[in-house]
């Protein structure tokens, strides 16, 4: 599923009301209907949306006062980092199931230890303080984005300023400020999208290139 379909998906309240109930833990319809306040036809049209686009599951469960009901649950877990300011539009998805980074090795250690405990009341204490814990680097984490973000959107601003004073036109401006701030990306591709944007013969575009690296010199790091 692209970013595009998952944010469409994500954007109707109901459906997230429904994966917010969710991850408590499987559902039935009838269930996800009385504590949605919804009637049952509503609820089946957006879980039918959720099964559809990989996000959620359903499995058979025996009932003790009736035929089989059908629980819902979520099929999959993942990350979706949104930031947007002067300079910066970046959304990506990360996966749940992707490789245990180096930073965390040590609480994923912890886990396992407190999986081999044979007591059941030592190991919820022990989960509980873990857990604790992984929510506190989250909230860590999340606030230094933030201000990484605040830091990114003062330096483009700042280097907006900085171009305005050395390039003489619009076209010079944007083509400096896209090739600095892409330091490390494929910088051929970016060259060749540039040209396309602001519709430039590949003699226009030399031109232009030549004046910013005789006005920059530090962007010959980035073109040749």
């Amino acid at each position: 599923m692209s970013i595009e379909e998952l944010l469409e998906v994500l954007g109707n309240q109901t459906r997230l009301r429904i994966l917010r109930s969710l991850a408590v833990g499987p559902k039935y319809l009838l269930e996800l209907a009385r504590e949605l306040n919804l009637s049952e036809p509503a609820i089946l049209k957006h879980l039918n949306i959720l099964e559809r686009y990989g996000l959620i599951s359903s499995f058979k469960r025996n009932s003790s006062i009736g035929p089989p009901r059908k629980y819902y649950y979520l099929k999959t877990g993942f990350s979706i980092d949104l930031g947007f300011t002067d300079g910066v539009f970046d959304i990506s998805i990360r996966s749940l199931e992707e490789s245990i980074c180096g930073e965390v090795e040590g609480v994923k250690g912890e886990l396992e230890n407190i999986k081999r405990i044979e007591d059941c009341r030592e190991a919820i204490e022990r989960i509980s303080i873990l857990s604790e814990l992984v929510d506190r680097d989250l909230t860590r984490l999340r606030m230094v984005e933030a201000s990484l973000l605040a830091l990114k959107r003062e330096i483009y601003r700042y280097l907006d300023e900085l171009l305005r004073i050395l390039c003489d036109t619009y076209i010079e401006r944007r083509l400096a400020e896209r090739i600095i701030l892409s330091r490390g990306k494929e910088m051929d591709l970016l060259l060749d999208e540039l040209r396309e944007i602001f519709n430039l013969t590949d003699t226009e575009f030399r031109l232009i290139l030549d004046k910013l690296r005789a006005k920059i010199p530090c962007l010959d790091r980035f073109i040749s």
